[in-house]
């Protein structure tokens, strides 16, 4: 079986490569890596530069017994201030994958969403399980929605094997070198090179941070276990404020972080935390504590 990761030069497909090979499973499957750009860190068995847009060059690329990780999103949250590049940019390939995989099926395909956004601001501050409906905020959460509800109708029409993981705030080490969002990393960096941080709002906004080795042990978890046709949340279970997260990062690396303080952008959530009881129910637990994770990280700069 090969495992094709779409995007696999980025933030999260290169974490899985380190963590594979740190598990020593590597060798279990022959990795190929789909990108515009070549992997900086970790190389794949077989690299091959492209573009979902090229719907041509992904048919060439893929056979029947290919696990596909769909990891290719064009822009952050953040970014999003017209629904139109949005669309055009995300939203449109990863439909025409959806059709591809249909009229060419592949063992698997496994979707990286994101419980980080498509939720919206949850009534009450608990956890948020994957029964809980969607309310996308952002142009960026409804896209990932859209995508979801593709992959989930090419299921119901029988030729479409799929798994949805939908993290919360993964960080890690290379995150600041290979993505453009992440509280951690941003702290992290702002710390290491005695930069100015950039704060948006009071700091008191909750989110779901954790180590990016637990969100690759899900996704070999399931892979393994075959979960196909369903949902699952990855993520801590707790929920830690930006401030709290500043004070941790400060203990860590033992150095004060100067912040300039901005207003609230319209795409932030005040509250988001993730239950993870499904994928516990699975055999997945958190492995990786918060501080922990941070002192890997910065170990990492």
């Amino acid at each position: 079986m090969r495992l094709v990761l779409l995007g696999g030069a980025g933030f999260l497909g290169q974490s899985l490569l380190r963590y594979l090979e740190e598990t020593g499973e590597r060798g279990r499957h022959k990795i190929v890596i789909y990108d515009p750009k070549p992997p900086e860190f970790f190389p794949p068995d077989l690299f091959v530069r492209g573009s979902l847009e090229e719907t041509d060059r992904v048919r060439d690329l893929l056979e029947p017994d290919d696990v596909v990780a769909h990891m290719v999103h064009a822009a952050i949250a953040s970014e999003f201030t017209d629904a139109r590049p949005g669309l055009e940019d995300s939203l449109s390939p990863s439909l025409r994958l959806v059709e591809l995989l249909q009229e060419k099926p592949v063992a698997g395909l496994i979707y990286f969403s994101s419980g980080g956004t498509i939720y919206g601001e949850p009534a009450l501050r608990r956890p948020i399980p994957e029964s809980a409906p969607v309310n996308p905020g952002s142009v960026y959460a409804a896209v990932k929605v859209k995508i979801e509800q593709a992959i989930m109708a090419g299921q119901k029409a029988g030729s479409l094997k799929y798994i949805i993981l939908r993290p919360g705030n993964p960080f890690g080490p290379l995150q600041a070198q290979l993505n453009r969002h992440g509280a951690v990393a941003h702290i992290l960096n702002s710390l290491a090179l005695d930069r100015e941080f950039t704060l948006y709002g009071d700091g008191e906004t909750v989110r779901d941070y954790f180590y990016v080795d637990d969100l690759s042990r899900a996704f070999w978890l399931l892979l393994g276990n075959s979960r196909w046709g369903q949902i699952y949340n990855v993520g801590s279970g707790e929920g830690t404020s930006v401030n709290r997260l500043i004070e941790l990062c400060r203990e860590i690396t033992g150095r004060k972080l100067r912040k300039i303080i901005k207003p609230a952008r319209p795409t932030d959530l005040e509250y988001n935390v993730l239950d993870p009881a499904k994928l516990m129910s699975e055999g997945w637990s958190l492995q990786t504590p918060l501080r922990q994770g941070l002192s890997k990280t910065w170990n990492s700069f």
